[in-house]
């Protein structure tokens, strides 16, 4: 007999399925591998200056080496999306970790810029799958209703990876030299692709689930279902914040506060913190407007982000702020901002497409989408810092995230703003 969480009684007069106890050991695994990714991705972040020094970098030149993971990392979502549409996620995801970590251990070997560059495109090709796959991944293990609080608890769980990130960077980069913070990483990721193979087996079937549809779903099929253009392009304008507070705060802290790399891993751990604790609050109330606040699922996420992107602006007065407090204050309130779309969009998207196949595409498309405008942003950034300084930077990201809430408003006010429309009605992008 299979042990299970009881989920009844999740809204008035209906049941849901029971949960097994392996779903959730599912999610905390999903959580583990994103944990190891972000710290993949990002450990270049906390070794920003570290790096400049051995390499000989300007700003510009460390925008492209965080290109070399971007632009990779955007081109290869909806390959990635495709494969695991056809796969699965336990085989895709298996060899995803298994690639970006061998991608990673050799930037720990690197002895040249254009080296770093062409490993980190590794890691950004194989990281690209692992977003479609883990959503498809809850979407096999959970029930609809459930939806939210899983992929909020997994983006939770995951926040772990920024939290540790700096600190476990710095730690063994001032023990043992910069170069194991690749290598560490790396060697766990690999054990972690063979735990993951044998750990996807045997999903439950729910009541909510729906049969594949027969047609393959193709990427041409899926940008042109109009229900996904407007969070595509509320991505490309919203994405730059999230990526600029992953490659780039750091080296402001360093450079501008004049924070050493100890202190550094001393402080970045607290906007991930903060993030992660409000956003199990925000998933469970994401899930209770569903079932009990009358809106539809769609409705519900959108609401929450636009709500959340009034906040964003205040990140413009970080350059002028004179002390560390009140820069931590004001950068942990956008962290949790950018942190809180990522999240609710990838559900927003699995709300969209659930029932109708190509999950995997649609949420590659999207990040694909807004990982192209962090790039094109990321290149402004570097040339920007070289002849001008930060103000033009934070003028520009305090404006992303209310303009991408007005996208969401105008591309979805017909039907998913209105209470109790369903997620899958077409709906006009503009």
């Amino acid at each position: 007999m299979t042990t299970s969480v009881d989920t009844r009684h999740a809204h008035d007069g209906a049941d849901v399925d029971a949960v097994p106890v392996k779903a959730w050991l599912i999610l905390v695994l999903l959580s583990l591998e994103s944990i190891i990714a972000i710290i993949d991705r990002q450990n270049i972040s906390a070794l920003k200056t570290t790096l400049k020094q051995v390499f000989s970098m300007t700003d510009t030149d460390y925008s492209w080496v965080v290109n070399a993971f971007l632009i990779p990392y955007a081109l290869f979502f909806p390959i990635c999306g495709l494969l695991v549409d056809r796969y699965g996620s336990r085989r895709t995801l298996a060899v995803f970790v298994t690639i970006w970590s061998a991608g990673t251990i050799a930037c720990g070997f690197a002895r040249s810029m254009p080296e770093l560059i062409a490993y980190r495109a590794i890691i950004g090709a194989a990281e690209a799958g692992l977003l479609p796959a883990s959503l498809l991944a809850l979407i096999v293990w959970f029930p609809k209703a459930r939806m939210g609080t899983a992929g909020s608890l997994r983006s939770a769980f995951q926040s772990l990876g920024p939290i540790i990130c700096t600190p476990v960077v710095v730690a063994i980069t001032l023990a043992y030299g910069w170069r194991y913070a690749f290598l560490v990483p790396g060697v766990i990721g690999l054990v972690f692709g063979v735990v993951w193979y044998l750990a996807d087996t045997n999903p439950p079937r729910y009541r909510d689930k729906q049969e594949k549809p027969m047609e393959r779903v193709t990427f041409r099929m899926v940008a042109a279902d109009r229900t996904l253009w407007g969070v595509l392009l509320a991505r490309v304008v919203s994405d730059p914040l999230w990526f600029f507070l992953s490659y780039w705060q750091a080296g402001f802290l360093q450079e501008k506060m004049g924070l050493s790399l100890k202190q550094l891993g001393m402080v970045l751990w607290i906007p991930p913190l903060v993030a992660s604790l409000l956003m199990i609050v925000i998933g469970l109330l994401s899930d209770r407007l569903v079932t009990r606040g009358g809106l539809s699922a769609a409705a519900s996420r959108i609401r929450i982000m636009q709500v959340a992107a009034l906040f964003a602006p205040v990140i413009l007065l970080v350059p002028f702020a004179a002390d560390l407090t009140t820069v931590m204050v004001l950068l942990t309130t956008a962290y949790f901002v950018s942190y809180l779309w990522l999240v609710l969009t990838n559900i927003l998207v699995t709300d969209l497409f659930r029932g109708k196949g190509g999950v995997g595409v649609a949420v590659g498309l999207m990040s694909m989408c807004g990982t192209i405008g962090a790039s094109l942003f990321t290149t402004f950034v570097g040339r920007t810092l070289d002849s001008v300084g930060y103000i033009p930077v934070f003028l520009v990201l305090a404006c992303m995230h209310p303009i991408a809430a007005i996208i969401l408003q105008v591309g979805y006010r017909r039907s998913h703003l209105a209470r109790g429309a369903g997620p899958g009605q077409p709906v006009a992008a503009g």
